[in-house]
């Protein structure tokens, strides 16, 4: 994703959630310091051409899961936001895990010790917990930021966990993303770790706005799986997995 794509989102989001972009940078900068070296390559080889299923983390997670473990979805490129990452360990760990460490961190660590990748995200309120648990990370780690990418740091687009493991599939040249767990509505799923209703309804409705982006502006093959919650324009609902 090029800055300049990306950035007029970014000021949006800026305004619409008050964020801080100076504190924003500052996260990066520090991520940027833990991270042992990128392996692109590595991840990009788990996603190019395959079909993905992105776990959101919303009410439906749990059906989804079932309804995927019977249709074989499980076989595909599972990518696990943030604290969807503990609903996937009862069935196997994630390929790859995108998060921004406000989930189930030890859930997340022993999938990652299990060999998921982590995708860690730094934004300007997790500084804390990203100093405490990228040091842990000696392998299979990216860094990302919502800011301009530099030094070890990537900017796929995207702004919650799970629109992000959206837009990082597509980036990495995924053959087809399928979301699950993706309610985007009023009512927030148990393994969410945001604990501001109001704030996270508004992230919901980001999420949303940009899934439909990925599906028309840019050209993703995005089909929404997920059981309840709102439909996402330009993104097709389906019932079951494609054959």
């Amino acid at each position: 994703m090029r800055w300049e794509t990306w950035c007029s989102w970014y000021k949006g989001i800026v305004d619409r959630l008050g964020l801080d972009e100076e504190r924003d940078r500052e996260a990066a900068k520090v991520l940027n310091e833990l991270l042992p070296g990128p392996d692109l390559a590595g991840l990009a080889r788990i996603v190019r051409g395959r079909e993905c299923v992105v776990l959101g983390a919303g009410p439906s997670l749990d059906v989804d899961l079932e309804k995927l473990m019977k249709t074989g979805g499980t076989g595909r490129v599972l990518i696990a936001a943030d604290g969807a990452t503990s609903a996937a360990l009862n069935f196997r760990p994630p390929e790859v895990i995108v998060t921004d460490l406000d989930g189930n961190v030890d859930d997340q660590l022993e999938a990652w010790r299990l060999g998921s990748w982590m995708v860690v995200h730094a934004h300007g309120d997790n500084i804390d917990r990203v100093r405490e648990v990228v040091p842990l990370l000696s392998k299979r780690v990216i860094g990302t930021t919502q800011v301009e990418p530099f030094g070890k740091l990537y900017n796929f687009g995207g702004f919650t966990d799970g629109d992000r493991a959206a837009f990082l599939a597509h980036e990495l040249g995924a053959k087809r993303i399928y979301l699950a767990g993706m309610d985007l509505g009023r009512k927030i799923g148990r393994y969410s770790g945001d604990k501001d209703p109001r704030r996270k309804i508004i992230k919901l409705e980001i999420c949303r706005e940009l899934l439909s982006w990925l599906a028309g502006g840019l050209g993703a093959d995005v089909v929404n799986l997920t059981y309840f919650g709102e439909d996402i324009p330009g993104v097709p609902r389906a019932e079951v997995l494609s054959r």
